[in-house]
């Protein structure tokens, strides 16, 4: 059974192949995701998606990370096309199929907009367990991504 979430439009006030530049390349992310930790050390954060993962390993094309009460997850992008799609699928670490895409849009000069789908084959027990922490998952996830400062990320 699939289960679709999309998450609300966000609007970026940054160039579209910078903000493609940079979630194009997991190895980018990764090294954000430590330099954020690193800032936040010893700061009392509400729970947040930066709480709840740890562990994470990147290549370009690969993220692996460890989620609290979950276990080890896993990404790989499958297709890009520059500057507008990322596609990912799950790297078979999780009990079920995971597809993610991550659309950006050229609206003007600094103003791009970025909306994710993600797409997961799992049981109806699963289904009605998780549908509601994915879509808050997935928006969480596009607010994060849309505060990134991408013109200087570079």
């Amino acid at each position: 059974m699939s289960v679709r979430v999309v998450s609300d439009i966000q609007k970026i006030d940054s160039a579209i192949a910078d903000i493609y530049a940079f979630l194009s390349d997991f190895s980018k992310i990764g090294k954000m995701i430590e330099m954020a930790r690193q800032m936040g050390a010893g700061q009392q954060v509400p729970a947040s998606l930066s709480d709840k993962i740890e562990d994470v390993r990147t290549t370009t094309d690969t993220c692996v990370f460890l989620v609290k009460n979950v276990g080890e997850m896993g990404l790989k992008i499958v297709e890009r096309q520059e500057p507008t799609l990322i596609k990912m699928e799950g790297d078979g670490r999780v009990p079920f199929e995971i597809h993610l895409w991550i659309q950006l849009l050229n609206n003007g000069p600094y103003d791009t907009r970025m909306r994710i789908t993600l797409e997961a084959d799992m049981n109806m027990m699963l289904k009605m367990m998780l549908k509601g922490k994915l879509e808050k998952g997935i928006n969480q996830l596009a607010e994060g991504l849309a505060k990134i400062p991408y013109g200087y990320m570079k």
